[in-house]
């Protein structure tokens, strides 16, 4: 009978997967077999890990626990290089509404040397959007991935900032534009203290930095002991 039931199971699926079929979200592939990731397995293996731990300030890799010596909240852990499959992946999980990607890619971030020795920080806080942002996508990409890594690690979400004014979208500019576009953009929530804790500040894709230096700072004046950024794709600026 549980053979049986097996068969049936199998073939329902097969059916399914025939009338609905599963595209990679990269190159449109078919995918019939079940994957966290809807990529099909060339563009999986097309997507580059970034490497350990480094700091934004110098590029230098930073494997201990103590951050480099030239900056005290700099430190980056990135899963991957911003190349073609994350692109796909990042773009469908922030502006075509698919927020269930969030737990898969930061499954797929975590299995990364980018994260390897990570320490568990005492709480984990999200680069917020602005409120008409959020309003606008219905969900607010940064806080979703927060939200995964806190459920992965067992360390504290803690909802300890927020954006203050509207910014522009920094795709859209250069390294010193982006850097006077978030200047001053973020605030602590006093109802959530960060004192004397260690935060891992959780964004989606990292380029200059600007804007985790911008949240960063934020954090520090509320009194936090040490901030590291946690990101899924890592591309600096040419």
């Amino acid at each position: 009978m549980e053979r049986s039931l097996r068969g049936i199971a199998r073939g329902a699926r097969a059916l399914i997967e025939a009338a609905f079929p599963v595209a990679c979200a990269a190159c449109a592939a078919r995918l019939l077999g079940s994957a966290d990731l809807p990529l099909c397995s060339a563009c999986a293996a097309a997507a580059v890990e970034a490497g350990p731990a480094f700091c934004l300030t110098c590029a230098q890799a930073q494997r201990g626990p103590l951050p480099c010596r030239r900056s005290d909240h700099r430190r980056l852990r990135a899963g991957f290089t911003w190349n073609e499959p994350l692109r796909a992946l990042v773009h469908a999980f922030k502006f075509d509404g698919a927020e269930a990607l969030a737990g898969p890619l930061v499954d797929a971030a975590l299995a990364t040397a980018g994260f390897a020795g990570a320490v568990r920080p005492d709480a984990i806080v999200a680069v917020p959007l602005h409120r008409v942002r959020r309003r606008a996508r219905g969900y607010d990409q940064a806080e979703a991935l927060a939200a995964a890594f806190s459920g992965r690690i067992g360390a504290p979400l803690v909802r300890g900032l927020e954006r203050s004014r509207a910014t522009r979208q920094q795709a859209r500019l250069g390294a010193a534009e982006r850097r006077t576009n978030v200047s001053a953009a973020f605030c602590a929530r006093a109802a959530h203290p960060v004192r004397d804790r260690h935060v891992a500040l959780v964004d989606d894709v990292v380029t200059t930095g600007a804007t985790v230096e911008a949240a960063a700072s934020a954090l520090f004046a509320a009194g936090a002991r040490s901030v590291e950024t946690w990101c899924l794709a890592y591309e600096p600026l040419e």
